[in-house]
């Protein structure tokens, strides 16, 4: 079978089955009559407009990425061109004319534009304004987007700030087409290896619209059971409420990920389990329930149009040259090869296994913040009660009592005020008395969601069975202060040795595992005891259950000293080379590097001091050395690498690649030939995802000439004729 007719029987047949088959619900089903006319590829450049074939029925929506505008905010955009374009191509103001150029000769209906500036956004987009475009601008964010609109074709009605997402409603204004209305997600999703962020802001941003649509609902009701109804106002409310329900739906924009993931299965399934992960994380769970959307089945355009998923398979590997294959929106040299090697199969920085509550209250009751060798060494002069230099299991059972009743704290002080609510101020204003407190654990008892906490009250008070006798004695045992009365205090007492008691097989096996990982590790050893570098080990391991960064198959987050040692263990020896290079040009003495050295390699890569990510890593880390010491602190070299591995964690692979070069370093040049696909990266992370509406028409990201440039000359983004990283996606709608 073909790949279209693949889709058709994806897209229609298959829901269309479905659905007669399926009992009567609210879920819309879509509409697609894309079956009888085939998707048409658009060439690329040319003005949407001319291809409209009925203006009233149709119209048109662009989406682009445009790469920030260079001013104070972007000033390291020029970091991301090669060499070999001039400064001057460089700059916001020969860019701002190549992106006002393009979207103006798009003459498309909508634009949704990501990355657009908050300060600047006025000067910057002027010229869409005096071509007869109104538009929305999202409030937040360092990287916003914004939506624009032909104010003689749509009018708006609704808009939505979501996380990194601009939700708006548009009805059209046309006499043939006036009940029409289309609600538009345009989002830039968080980048990096955090799938469940952009899974949460799409399903947020959907979630939006199901409110607004639920609001007309709730007014239609109200209308239709007013004390004095109005036909004329019902039949309004309900007109307002069925152009909702009607409406079309687009998700737009740059997804920062491609592949089978959990916004892909979120639009395209209409769920994620919580028991789901995507395969570039499969460690990583992305919702503790279940995440859901109720307006049906979202088609990709693209997909439709070129027959081309990009969950089947690596579809990195296709060659973008052939006239069939779906374009890449994203095409940017290919760094990460030359700077890093591939991710290892072997698990990253060891962790804990007790989990990041538990790990939290250890680190609490050891008062873990930097873990520092400061603060670990308080923390083992803490837990080595006997002063004998090595922690046994006594110590360890101790400690983790102390983290268990850290950890359950709040649930610890929540149940206090639960014992004691329903008292008014003349009784028991001072305390529960012996009735009082043996009333409560009868009905704790007789409460089945308390079974639990009856039974670690029943152990923590040495009771058998709730009889009045055992019940006054457990009464008499924790009333320290003999008054006849259990407070608060008191009874705070006995809960944390409730909570103990309920966790107490958990405690042992934790203070199992505290020792059992060093028993694997030394071949033979069946010792108790753990020494104080043992012990340093397992708290760094507690560090990075609790601020580790995140690992994929493809990506890793470096947010601890032992995630950057990972990622430095991935260099390549030639950005190894590199590293060196530069380091022994600043540094005078070939062994560190001062504040001065450190400036001065800044004022050389970033013109300034006090801005990029190469500045923050390097002031974190003098800071933190001033903090522990009252000498002139310096950078060794492998501080200077763990700089470098954080800037390579937040995909800066051009900046890496940047700075290293203009400090006299030679990086691209050890490139494969000019012909090879391995030379460029391609993504696909720019999505027109769309519901009850037609697409008609998508447009090619491409036209000939520039696929050469790109693909043969190498000529990769952003480049001199292309002001972007990203290629803008573009289609023609249908309404139903």
């Amino acid at each position: 079978m073909t790949a279209r007719f693949i889709l058709i029987l994806r897209w229609v047949v298959i829901p269309t089955v479905m659905a007669l088959m399926a009992p009567n619900q609210q879920q819309k089903t879509p509409v697609m009559d894309n079956s009888i006319s085939p998707v048409q590829i658009l060439p690329a450049r040319e003005p949407l407009s001319s291809f409209l074939v009925d203006d009233e029925n149709q119209f048109s929506l662009l989406s682009w990425n445009i790469l920030l505008p260079s001013s104070q905010d972007n000033w390291w955009c020029h970091k991301q061109y090669a060499g070999n374009v001039d400064m001057d191509k460089r700059q916001w103001t020969f860019r701002q004319q190549l992106i006002q150029e393009r979207v103006l000769h798009s003459a498309a209906d909508i634009v949704c534009i990501q990355e657009a500036h908050g300060d600047t956004f006025e000067d910057d987009f002027g010229f869409m304004k005096d071509a007869g475009y109104d538009h929305v601008l999202h409030k937040k964010f360092r990287f916003r987007c914004a939506t624009f609109f032909l104010r003689e074709k749509f009018t708006l009605e609704q808009v939505g700030h979501k996380d990194r997402a601009l939700v708006t409603t548009v009805r059209c204004k046309q006499q043939q087409t006036q009940k029409k209305v289309a609600h538009i997600v345009n989002c830039h999703l968080s980048g990096g290896a955090a799938p469940e962020r952009r899974l949460r802001q799409v399903h947020d941003a959907l979630d939006q619209i199901r409110k607004w649509t639920n609001a007309l609902e709730q007014n239609y009701v109200k209308q239709k059971n007013g004390n004095r109804p109005s036909p004329k106002n019902i039949a309004k409310a309900e007109q307002a409420l069925l152009d909702y329900q009607n409406a079309g739906f687009i998700v737009c924009g740059d997804f920062n990920s491609d592949g089978n993931t959990a916004v892909r299965k979120l639009l395209v399934e209409g769920s994620v389990d919580p028991d789901w992960h995507e395969p570039q994380y499969p460690d990583l769970r992305l919702s503790s329930k279940q995440r859901k959307q109720p307006f049906g089945s979202f088609i990709d355009a693209f997909e439709m149009a070129f027959g081309g998923n990009v969950c089947d398979g690596d579809y990195g590997d296709v060659d973008s040259l052939t006239n069939d294959a779906r374009p890449a929106t994203y095409v940017v040299p290919n760094l990460a090869s030359l700077l890093l090697l591939p991710i290892s199969e072997a698990n990253g920085p060891p962790r804990t296994e007790f989990g990041p509550q538990v790990a939290q209250g250890i680190a609490e009751t050891l008062n873990l913040n930097d873990f520092c060798e400061t603060e670990i060494d308080l923390a083992f002069e803490q837990v080595d009660h006997d002063r004998n230099g090595l922690i046994d299991q006594d110590e360890i059972q101790k400690l983790l009592v102390s983290a268990y009743v850290s950890t359950y704290g709040q649930q610890i002080k929540q149940e206090r005020k639960n014992f004691f609510r329903g008292f008014g101020a003349d009784e028991g204003a001072n305390g529960l008395t012996k009735d009082q407190f043996m009333n409560r654990l009868i009905a704790l008892q007789k409460d089945r969601e308390g079974e639990r906490k009856a039974f670690g009250l029943a152990r923590g008070l040495g009771l058998q069975k709730l009889s009045k006798l055992d019940m006054e004695k457990a009464f008499e045992s924790i009333d320290l202060d003999g008054n006849g009365l259990l407070d608060e205090e008191e009874f705070q007492t006995l809960l944390e040795t409730m909570y103990v008691t309920i966790y107490g097989e958990e405690i042992t096996r934790h203070r199992a595992e505290f020792f059992e990982g060093f028993q694997k590790r030394i071949e033979g050893d069946t010792s108790k005891e753990l020494t104080r570098k043992q012990f340093t080990d397992r708290l760094l391991e507690l560090h990075q259950e609790l601020e580790g960064g995140r690992k994929g198959s493809q990506l890793a987050e470096v947010r601890t000293d032992a995630d950057a040692q990972k990622m430095i263990e991935r260099f390549t020896p030639l950005l190894q080379d590199a590293l060196d290079e530069v380091f022994d040009k600043f540094s005078s003495n070939g062994a560190t590097l001062t504040q001065e050295e450190v400036n001065a390699f800044l004022l050389k890569t970033n013109g300034q001091l006090g801005r990029g990510g190469t500045y923050r890593h390097t002031s974190a880390m003098f800071e933190k050395k001033m903090d522990q010491s009252t000498e002139p602190v310096e950078l060794t070299r492998d501080d200077w690498y763990k700089v470098f591995a954080r800037e390579l964690a937040e995909g800066k692979w051009w900046q890496v690649v940047y700075d290293l070069e203009v400090c006299g370093s030679d990086l691209r040049s050890h490139h494969s030939n000019v012909n090879s696909r391995d030379r460029f990266y391609q993504g696909w992370l720019d999505y027109i995802y769309f519901q009850s509406l037609v697409c008609t028409s998508v447009q090619d990201v491409l036209t000939e000439t520039e696929r050469s440039l790109v693909y043969k000359d190498g000529d990769a983004l952003p480049n001199e004729w292309h002001p972007s990283d990203h290629l803008p996606v573009a289609v023609i709608f249908s309404w139903n």
